[in-house]
């Protein structure tokens, strides 16, 4: 059995949380062209999600990352990203979780930053 050695750990999900789809919508800071099953795909990284993740990571937390298109992807963007340093473990997003208390009693605030504005939500 593998032990997370942390009581600090958060959670991020791939898209549209690191990485946004609708690169015509965004100001673009940067982009990055990812090369995955289906043939490359340029997304621009949502920088400040990133910055704020960075935070997370420098005070101290764990970082797992996660998508629904699955663990392969998560992987992908991850390293696309260069986030390889901070990044503790990569995966899919879970389907189900079972627990005795709802997500929204122990799961903490959702962060997000919006693209456009900044301004979390």
């Amino acid at each position: 059995m593998n032990v997370l050695k942390s009581d600090r750990v958060t959670v991020v999900d791939v898209d549209d949380t690191l990485v946004l789809w609708n690169i015509s919508e965004f100001p673009v800071e940067r982009r990055i062209t990812v090369d995955f099953k289906n043939g490359p795909v340029d997304l621009v990284p949502h920088e400040k999600n990133i910055n704020t993740l960075l935070k997370f990571w420098k005070l101290g937390y764990t970082i797992n990352v996660w998508s629904a298109s699955g663990w392969e992807w998560a992987e992908t963007i991850v390293k696309a990203l260069g986030l390889e340093s901070i990044v503790t473990n990569v995966g899919s997003k879970p389907l189900y979780y079972f627990d005795d208390k709802p997500c929204e009693s122990w799961m903490g605030p959702r962060v997000y930053r919006d693209p456009k504005t900044g301004t979390e939500g």
